[in-house]
């Protein structure tokens, strides 16, 4: 019965992580942060918008 309870209470707080891991992530989306932490440098889907951006101004 130890052994039962001891699951328990593990798997809650790795639920627990879980569950809030998850709603800061959903917070920060709704507030215009990206998984980088809104630092644009370092994610692929912002440094090629921008590249585009700039060949754009180049060519004009």
């Amino acid at each position: 019965m130890p052994g039962i309870i001891s699951t328990v209470i593990v798997g809650a707080l790795i639920a627990l992580v879980v569950f809030f891991s998850v709603r800061k992530l959903w917070k920060d989306k709704k507030s215009g942060k990206s998984c980088c932490g809104g630092n644009c440098s370092c994610c692929a889907g912002c440094g090629m918008a921008q590249k585009k951006t700039e060949k754009k101004s180049h060519s004009i």
